[in-house]
């Protein structure tokens, strides 16, 4: 058993420094992705082992990155490796119940979610602020940056032009918050079905047609949609990053409605990869999924649609 868990230990170590180095080496095409999987290491070991396991995987994969360059390390860190020691903490969460005391009950995949939403939030509001604390400085380093994703990513020139910064500005953040979103999220149920394979008593992916968003989260978003409308400069860049923030939760909260009522459907998987691809192939199919997540703020909206049927 210990020879498994250092096995497994040091190949999350090599993994996810790999992931996380590759981009930076100046490679692109498909391998220029492995970045996205960074999480998954570490998630897979928080899973199996608790998450005092993923703390001893970070260290060395630090340590590597670290001769890449400090702010790199650094960046590594915080965006990565204590947000994925946070998360395990909360996915190994559980408690036993019933009377043979066989049942294991864990921490809701509705409350980690949640969290997934805030913790992405809060990262990208540090990032804004690091990146400059008034617009102006905030818009020089994001043409800084820009110019720089160009020299790692020349195709990419092509894509994205700078004839607009206030535009770039303003999108990038929602853009980063929709992305930790999903990579947090994805890797997450990528690290929960290989785990099951090598072990059935870990931590399943059930749940997520029961995921909701806490109440308070629809006064947050009219407090953000309001100042985004309303305030100016560096206060109405974070306003409408957590905007996007909370609409791409309720946009995973339409998702699992959706999942919820159709259990039953005989056509539920054709129903439901229809809407995933309409979703990834036309943008603005999201918007009613994501009204329906909002339907759902008050957490009673699949049972108000299964007793209409």
């Amino acid at each position: 058993m210990i020879k498994k868990q250092i096995s497994l230990l040091l190949l999350a170590i090599l993994l996810q420094a790999l992931f996380f180095i590759y981009p930076l080496s100046g490679n692109s095409g498909f391998l220029f992705n492995l970045f996205l999987f960074c999480p998954l290491p570490l998630y897979f070991l928080g899973i199996l082992f608790g998450y005092r396991y993923v703390i001893f995987a970070s260290i060395p994969a630090i340590i590597i990155i670290y001769t890449y360059g400090f702010n790199i390390a650094v960046s590594y860190s915080l965006f990565f490796a204590l947000p994925c020691v946070y998360l395990s903490y909360y996915i190994g969460l559980n408690k036993i119940a019933g009377s043979d005391a066989k049942e294991v009950i864990w921490y809701p995949l509705s409350l980690i979610f949640s969290k997934i939403i805030m913790l992405s939030l809060v990262l990208s509001l540090i990032g804004i602020l690091f990146l400059g604390i008034n617009i102006v400085d905030y818009n020089e380093t994001i043409s800084s940056i820009y110019s720089d994703v160009y020299q790692i990513r020349p195709d990419l020139e092509q894509t994205i032009q700078l004839n607009n910064i206030a535009l770039m500005s303003a999108s990038l953040p929602s853009i980063l918050v929709a992305f930790w979103i999903l990579i947090f999220l994805v890797n997450l149920w990528i690290a929960t079905k290989i785990t099951r394979k090598i072990d059935s008593n870990v931590r399943s992916w059930d749940g997520f047609d029961e995921i909701s968003l806490p109440k308070h989260f629809i006064y947050l978003l009219m407090v953000f949609l309001v100042l985004a409308f309303a305030a100016q400069g560096i206060i109405k860049v974070m306003s409408i990053t957590g905007a996007t923030a909370i609409l791409m939760g309720y946009s995973i909260n339409g998702l699992s409605v959706l999942h919820n009522v159709t259990k039953n459907f005989n056509l539920r998987p054709l129903v439901l990869t229809t809407l995933y691809i309409l979703v990834l192939l036309f943008v603005p199919f999201i918007i009613p999924v994501t009204i329906l997540g909002i339907m759902d703020y008050k957490n009673n909206l699949r049972n108000k649609i299964k007793s209409r049927r």
